[in-house]
């Protein structure tokens, strides 16, 4: 059979998204003009679905549960992602360039970006107020895992970045608000960053791949052209002074995307998008997140390996958590998305266990509905009278399943059987 060259391999795949682009994005695209603030994906605010649990098997009870956490709503890690934007309207704005939208554009990025000044990466306000809701709504679900006399220790480890610190003070503090009992130990250095932050040994490889998919998949579906007739009095004058066309637009839309964050600001950047192009560009950042770090056909077996020394902690940890002579309550963990989404493609809960092709995942795949700040991943373990242990998963606190492994009456698993289909992934 003949190999076709990585270069004919693209353009095929490039000339079919050309032709399925529309259609495969129609129903995301009627979700975002129902709501244009889902455009954010992996910037979006913190968003629970439902809560509902279904009740354990008749004699089992809470005890002791493990968490996962991203961190929570933030500024933006750098500037950079809207210099390129600013820059172009800045000099637009000085040769009269802009038309009265444009100039309004031009006065929200400036509100955005003098709000990041000296705060680059960090939790915002929201970003805090989610872990205390995250932390109130799991001791309210689960009250016996945190009033029992026996068991009050928690746990709490985190990356060394400062807006998952920060996180998990908001998330313990709103816990200690439930329960003043309960006795916290904090932990953070390289020891758990190399863990919970861990790059996968093929990150380098992954990252070069996907600059080169995102690059030819932006080229193919996203346009600017409706977004230059809005901004600038004309096309000669906008070609003038904008350099990369794709990257201009680019720059606004990840403006736009951290707005929702900073919500005292009240500035909105996504209305200044046509419907199509907003979701061209969600379609892109969603694409690429799973090309890098999910579940994808192209790197997923590779981007799980940054979560086999995390999903080991979790394992031994609740292993020990399960004995008879624990004290502990909890293990709480406070990480990136960039942690969580390689551990979820790992354990191949209910939506990351089939791979699918980055250039087609959007569809049914999206970052607002995965990977929004402050997802998670909670394991509720359960023990009656007869010591026997059952677990059930919530991702982003809503009850999940893991399609390869029979439960033994859904949600629930039998630890033992859980604690042997985890153990072979990371071994």
């Amino acid at each position: 059979m003949k190999i076709l060259p990585r270069s004919s391999v693209i353009l095929i795949s490039l000339l079919f998204l050309s032709v399925t682009s529309d259609l495969c994005a129609q129903s995301f695209a009627e979700r975002i003009e129902n709501d244009r603030s889902i455009a954010a994906g992996v910037y979006h605010p913190y968003v629970h679905g439902d809560l509902y649990d279904t009740p354990a098997p008749k004699g089992y009870k809470p005890f002791y549960i493990s968490h996962f956490g991203r961190h929570g709503s933030r500024y933006h890690t750098t500037e950079a992602y809207f210099r390129h934007a600013l820059v172009a309207l800045e000099k637009a704005a000085q040769n009269s360039a802009l038309t009265p939208e444009g100039i309004q554009l031009y006065e929200d990025i400036k509100v955005v970006a003098s709000a990041h000044k000296g705060m680059e990466g960090e939790l915002s306000p929201l970003g805090g107020r989610e872990h205390k809701a995250i932390a109130r709504r799991m001791f309210d679900r689960f009250p016996e895992v945190f009033t029992s006399k026996s068991r009050y220790n928690i746990e709490c480890c985190s990356s060394t970045v400062q807006r998952c610190l920060i996180s998990m003070a908001n998330f313990s503090q709103s816990l200690a608000s439930c329960s003043p009992s309960l006795y916290f130990s904090f932990y953070t250095g390289q020891k758990y960053y190399d863990y919970i932050a861990k790059k996968s040994p093929c990150r380098s490889e992954i990252s070069n791949e996907s600059k080169h998919f995102v690059d030819s998949l932006r080229h193919a579906i996203c346009r600017y052209d409706k977004m230059y007739q809005k901004v600038f009095s004309s096309r000669t004058a906008a070609d003038s002074l904008v350099a990369n066309p794709q990257e201009f637009i680019r720059s606004v839309y990840m403006a736009g995307c951290i707005c929702k964050d900073l919500d005292w600001l009240g500035t909105d950047i996504f209305k200044y998008f046509d419907i199509e192009e907003l979701t061209q560009q969600i379609c892109v950042n969603s694409a690429r997140m799973y090309f890098e770090y999910g579940n994808s056909a192209e790197c997923g077996s590779r981007s799980s390996l940054a979560s086999d020394d995390l999903l080991r902690d979790i394992v031994l940890k609740a292993d020990e958590a399960v004995s008879g002579s624990s004290l502990k309550a909890a293990d709480l963990r406070f990480g990136h998305d960039t942690g969580l989404l390689p551990l979820l493609g790992l354990i191949g809960i209910d939506g990351m266990c089939h791979r699918m092709k980055s250039d087609k995942s959007w569809e049914l795949w999206n970052t607002y509905d995965r990977i929004p700040m402050g997802s998670n991943l909670q394991m509720v373990f359960y023990r009656n009278s007869k010591d026997d242990i059952l677990v059930k998963l919530l991702f982003n606190e809503q009850e999940t399943s893991i399609p390869a492994l029979e439960p033994y009456r859904a949600p629930y698993y039998r630890w033992n059987d859980l604690k042997s289909y985890l153990s072979g992934k990371y071994e």
